[in-house]
């Protein structure tokens, strides 16, 4: 029954891919958002109350809680989990994103905003009590990710997970709307591909058939990397999903989609062409507003407790593998 729900959809993506070509599809992708810091702030949507509430009671966090964020953005997570009164060190690498970010978080003077990457802090071991990340693992390879945040935590601390994933259902996979999107993404983007999602009841099963934190976060977030075998370091993980719908004017739906990756890095006069005739769609087919399902998924593991000598501190082949992988990511930088 697992081997047949992971080989059902072979043909969708829950996301629109990235374009073809790109030398370092991860960090190219990834930057590009500081350059549309402002559109991304107002057209990416927050995150389910169900989800934000579940987060932060399965990971106990409270107003003695150290929590690290990974990629905050401009926030859409950040001030939800302040609420809890916890520290947190949100972490942005764009400094546009992360002005608006300080802008946004203001009435949370527990919250710091730092500029930087992932992969450079510079943090003692078990440091912090949750590391979180929402819609942003994907930037990070994982051979990193998961042992720098498994390092970063303090004995049965926790690594939480959450991204929106698109979903069949609503009238923006309708079929003459869907077909005819194709049809321009053919002609002036064939670089991103045809856009075919999974019904959300699919995309629950896939997240809720087992396996490790990062075979888990393989099926539903974007993966740009195989994953790591990280059941030594963390429990089996608690998974949860969330179904939502949204519905956007058109002005709202052409800016959710200018704000995705895909789209940002198309050439301008090809991007603003595709929109005009998405735009042309929504208001001839649609009339003017678009509803879009989504599925919230949100997978949360418990660090490994140690004991002994040396506890929270992870195998010497762990620490070795996070410094190459870094000293390579800055070597391709420079």
């Amino acid at each position: 029954m697992t081997e047949k729900i992971l080989r059902q959809s072979v043909a969708t993506s829950p996301h629109i891919p990235l374009p073809d070509g790109l030398s370092d599809p991860r960090a190219t992708a990834a930057a590009v958002f500081d350059r549309i810091a402002d559109l991304y702030d107002r057209a990416r949507p927050g995150y389910p109350a169900r989800a934000v509430a579940d987060l932060v009671r399965r990971c106990a966090i409270t107003s003695s809680s150290r929590v690290l964020e990974i990629g905050c953005g401009t926030g859409q997570l950040t001030g939800d989990i302040a609420r809890s009164g916890a520290h947190i060190v949100a972490l942005e690498p764009g400094a546009s994103l992360a002005a608006l970010a300080r802008t946004n978080l203001a009435d949370h003077p527990n919250v710091e905003v730092v500029v930087t990457r992932f992969e450079e802090l510079e943090e003692p071991t078990g440091s912090f009590d949750a590391v979180v990340a929402a819609t942003s693992f994907h930037w990070i390879h994982p051979d990193l990710a998961y042992t720098k945040a498994a390092s970063l935590l303090t004995n049965e601390g926790f690594l939480a997970l959450m991204t929106h994933v698109q979903a069949a259902g609503g009238t923006h996979t309708a079929d003459t709307f869907a077909a005819e999107v194709r049809q321009l993404h053919r002609r002036l983007a064939p670089q991103v591909g045809d856009r075919l999602f999974p019904p959300a009841e699919q995309i629950v099963q896939h997240a809720t058939v087992g396996g490790d934190i990062a075979a888990v976060w393989a099926r539903p977030d974007r993966k740009l990397a195989e994953q790591p075998d990280v059941s030594g370091l963390f429990a089996a993980p608690e998974v949860r999903t969330y179904p939502w719908l949204a519905t956007y004017d058109r002005d709202g739906y052409l800016a959710w989609l200018a704000s995705q990756s895909s789209y940002a890095l198309l050439e301008p006069a090809r991007r603003s062409e595709l929109m005009e005739g998405i735009g042309r769609l929504v208001d001839d087919l649609l009339g003017g507003e678009v509803t879009k399902q989504y599925v919230t998924v949100l997978a949360i593991a418990e660090r490994l407790g140690t004991s002994g000598p040396g506890a929270g501190g992870l195998p010497d082949r762990d620490v070795e593998a996070v410094e190459h992988i870094r000293q390579r990511d800055l070597e391709q930088e420079g």
